[in-house]
């Protein structure tokens, strides 16, 4: 019982001093000049706040109404708290998001160059699916006479409104992306939430909130949420369409719902459609399908859950076949790629075994390396093992029962990852390894499986371990810090 004492006081005392540790970093790194900050917590009401501030207004607003009709309605007090809780996870997120763009990033304004996306919704306004000024033509694809962007164009197709009324410079791509960050860390407490009230994790309300947390703060999601350039705003977008997916196949029980958030996710990344493996077995679990009933119990659904997948992977191979005239060029083998990647691209392709060493190793082995020139360690750019970036994931080893919707998060998650490993880049430029946001859904349920109603208090300490570690990830990562001698520092998705 002592040890237990001991565990929960250092957790609350960790807690508070990550909170500090991290505001007086922040403030310490503006220390020289005191104008500057001063400049800079206004511009970050001016330009930050106040264009928001009806819609943070409203959120403040949503969320005391539903604090207040739990108390007047007992019999729905549970789903209004819920609601609350995702509508404060919300607010909470987006603005330690904002604030993190402003004083730790310290970007806020799209990026010059990198983004693309705004320029390609411009362009389909226009009935083009070309860039006619690209920004730059860094991943572009060149082919006949004319610059692509290769990656499938869901944060096109979402910004398609704001270019419309206002043209490309009515979009500020991180305030796009943090909005859709911040909806992520919503979407997974209602998820934990949701797993709670089936009783399939033992977890209590505190722990989805420290879920919500992991991924919103504890894993690499903090960083590319701020970024706004091309290859990080496809990565957020995987995991709302992912996140929302599971969600609604929990509250409707509806596979073909669940398929149609993730077909719109496979406009985003293709091979999130993986994860449809996870939504069967949840669905599997929902309706107690077994052996002796699963072929009158099954067929419909996978058939109706089909038809959204289907009509996803038609749009993507008519979009190829319009930009290159074939259905199976998605022009990354064309592709303005910088470094090392030419060379991989051009001698073994999108997707090799050749690939797997070194995938393997950024994924789940590279750790800190010693940089003489600011004589500390540092990351580097090819990537780092998530295991350093997220530490909490390290219990996963504990995450053990024997039904289906488990054994489909597993599955799921080694499906997801198999591309990965013999994709011809690992993810750079990047802190940590990026394409871990594919598969974290399903590793996040299985996570919740491991508490015993309170969330152990190493557990929390891992969380916010990893919560510091992504911090000063979202510094070096904006800052462009001192990098090992040995990085080969290669940009792509």
């Amino acid at each position: 019982m002592r040890a237990l004492n001991f565990q929960e006081r250092l957790a609350r005392f960790t807690a508070w001093a990550v909170a500090a540790v991290i505001l007086l970093d922040t403030l310490s790194c503006h220390r020289s000049r005191p104008e500057a900050l001063l400049r800079l917590l206004e511009a970050f009401v001016r330009d930050g706040l106040l264009p928001d501030m009806a819609w943070i207004l409203v959120a403040m607003l949503t969320l005391a109404g539903l604090l207040w009709a739990s108390r007047c309605n007992p019999g729905r007090s549970d789903s209004l708290r819920t609601w609350a809780g995702a509508v404060g996870v919300f607010l909470c997120t987006w603005l330690l998001y904002l604030a993190s763009a402003y004083f730790v990033s310290m970007r806020w304004n799209t990026p010059k160059g990198n983004v693309y996306f705004p320029e390609l919704a411009a362009a389909f306004l226009q009935g083009r699916t070309y860039l006619e000024e690209a920004p730059s033509s860094r991943d572009l694809t060149f082919f006949q006479g004319r610059w692509f962007v290769a990656f499938p164009p869901l944060a096109s197709l979402l910004m398609l409104p704001q270019v419309a009324r206002g043209g490309v410079e009515a979009v500020n791509s991180i305030k796009f992306s943090i909005f859709f960050g911040s909806l992520n860390a919503a979407l997974v407490y209602l998820i934990l939430e949701s797993l709670r009230r089936r009783k399939w994790v033992q977890l209590d309300a505190r722990g989805s909130l420290w879920f919500a947390a992991l991924l919103g703060f504890g894993t690499v999601h903090w960083y590319i949420s701020l970024s706004g350039q091309v290859w990080y705003l496809s990565q957020v977008l995987t995991v709302t369409c992912a996140a929302l997916a599971i969600y609604l196949l929990l509250e409707t029980q509806a596979l073909w719902a669940a398929s149609l958030a993730l077909s719109m996710g496979m406009l985003a990344r293709p091979n999130i459609v993986l994860l449809w493996f996870f939504l069967l077995g949840i669905y599997i679990e929902l309706k107690s399908i077994n052996r002796a009933n699963a072929l009158q119990n099954l067929l419909r659904p996978l058939l109706l859950s089909a038809l959204p997948l289907g009509l996803a992977t038609g749009a993507l191979l008519w979009y190829n076949g319009i930009r290159f005239g074939n259905p199976l060029d998605f022009g990354y083998r064309a592709m303005n790629a910088g470094g090392v990647l030419r060379f991989d691209l051009a001698a073994y392709g999108q997707f090799s075994p050749h690939f797997l060493p070194r995938n393997f190793k950024i994924a789940f082995l590279a750790l800190p390396r010693w940089t003489p020139s600011c004589k500390c360690f540092a990351p580097s750019e090819d990537g780092m093992s998530i295991f350093v970036t997220t530490p909490v994931l390290l219990w996963l080893y504990k995450a053990r029962r024997n039904t289906a919707w488990v054994w489909s998060a597993w599955i799921s998650s080694l499906l997801l990852l198999l591309p990965l490993m013999l994709y011809f880049n690992t993810g750079s430029a990047q802190f940590g390894y990026r394409f871990l946001m594919d598969l974290i859904l399903p590793l996040l349920c299985l996570l919740a499986l491991v508490p015993r109603r309170r969330l152990p208090a190493m557990m929390r300490l891992l969380i916010l371990a990893g919560i510091l570690i992504n911090y000063f990830g979202v510094a070096w990562f904006s800052a462009h810090l001192p990098m090992p001698p040995d990085s080969s520092v290669f940009f792509s998705q």
